[in-house]
């Protein structure tokens, strides 16, 4: 097994070179609850441009064997692994492209939403203080222009995974609009997912409101 920090190139160079392997997306200080195995071919770990790999709040457990990976999880969190509901790690065979294409987001619109995810995450963990991400804060992220993104934030609003701010009520979306995860995209992270709706839905509250009080 491979623990990777702060070292994209050798993550790139495991990833080509074990792609009958595994890999866990984990926090730098890994967490019940918040690890999940992934395929080393699944879209959603792969390298794209401006990705946070290895670096700041991420690292990377790799494995040709999903059982150490889970070791190695209980290990460090008391925990085990859960499942990645796209490339399903836990299935003798991968899915085929078809199946892959049809459930799969734009990687565009993959990435818009994992940055959203990652600045709520960090939010709800206290590691940030404010949470108001716009579309020109996407847009800058991934090194693309307002008008680039929006089509891929639409989609993800029309498929549920994003919420907009309604305040105004304009009805296109533009440069200054605040997107929010949705309960669906944040139940796609295990800990969330956990959660009732009761105490998911303050969560989602915590994030509307998008300003923590820190005491002076």
């Amino acid at each position: 097994m491979l623990i990777i920090i702060n070292d994209d190139p050798a993550y790139v160079s495991w990833l080509s070179r074990h792609r009958q392997g595994f890999v866990v997306d984990s926090p730098s200080r890994p967490k019940k609850n918040h690890l999940t195995l992934h395929r080393a071919t699944c879209s959603l770990i792969k390298p794209h441009k401006r990705a946070r790999l290895t670096t700041g709040v991420h690292i990377k457990a790799c494995s040709l064997d999903a059982a150490e990976l889970a070791s190695w999880s209980q290990e460090q969190t008391g925990g085990g692994l859960t499942a990645c509901p796209l490339c399903r790690p836990e299935e003798e065979d991968c899915p085929n492209a078809e199946q892959h294409a049809k459930n799969a987001l734009t990687r565009l619109g993959r990435d818009a939403l994992s940055y959203v995810l990652d600045l709520a995450v960090m939010y709800l963990d206290g590691e940030e203080t404010y949470f108001r991400p716009t579309l020109k804060d996407v847009a800058g992220y991934l090194d693309k222009t307002v008008p680039q993104v929006v089509p891929a934030i639409q989609r993800l609003i029309d498929e549920r995974y994003l919420e907009r701010d309604q305040t105004g009520n304009a009805i296109s979306l533009a440069a200054t609009t605040v997107v929010f995860p949705s309960a669906k995209s944040l139940r796609t992270i295990p800990a969330f997912d956990a959660m009732s709706e009761e105490n998911l839905g303050t969560e989602l509250a915590q994030l509307r409101t998008g300003l923590r009080n820190v005491a002076s």
